[in-house]
């Protein structure tokens, strides 16, 4: 009996230093209340709610674009559930979606279970500051390229402006070279 404690108990040593790969598609703390922690969540309020919703979020991250895809075509519905399902992906989609998931969290946070809502006002709110930071980076970015554009303008003028004194100067050498020639004409015998 002792032997079996002791085996039983290196096994869940070993499976929970292993972390979430052995445990397939289970979220760890999920897998004791047998919460199926794959596909896209439901927004049914029970023990499994959560750690559905915290795999799905994983799962947006690391999912591939089809499969983001094809949850947004699948999930495009005017619910509470479908709203936070396209949210969540739109959080994982390049900068030009975010907008529409920050506001797909405002609309559908406050009609979630309370026990999600934490979690969802914080991938909202990590969503507002990735989205601050890639607008201040895009802000530096325009304001570089203006004065890059505007230090072209100047070199732009600048080149005009000798290839136009240049070809003044042209004109003076040629006339200069024209008089010297004609005085070589006068002088020669």
């Amino acid at each position: 009996m002792k032997h079996t404690l002791m085996a039983g108990s290196a096994l869940l040593a070993t499976m929970l230093m292993g972390g979430c790969a052995m445990l397939g598609d289970r979220v760890p703390g999920a897998a004791e209340n047998g919460c199926i922690t794959r596909g896209i969540p439901t927004m049914v309020d029970d023990e499994c709610l959560l750690p559905t919703w915290v795999a799905f979020g994983r799962t947006a991250q690391t999912g591939t674009q089809q499969w983001r895809d094809e949850v947004l075509q699948y999930m495009d519905d005017d619910t509470p559930r479908g709203g936070l399902a396209r949210a969540v992906v739109f959080s994982q989609e390049d900068a030009t979606n975010w907008p529409e998931g920050i506001a797909l969290f405002k609309r559908y946070t406050p009609q979630a279970p309370e026990s999600i809502q934490p979690l969802l006002q914080q991938w909202q709110r990590n969503l507002e500051r990735r989205a601050e930071l890639q607008s201040r980076l895009q802000t530096r970015l325009d304001a570089q390229h203006n004065r890059s554009t505007q230090g072209n303008s100047r070199q732009r003028q600048q080149i005009q402006s000798l290839e136009q004194e240049n070809a003044e100067l042209k004109k003076k050498l040629d006339a200069l070279t024209a008089i010297e020639e004609s005085m070589n004409a006068r002088q020669s015998p």
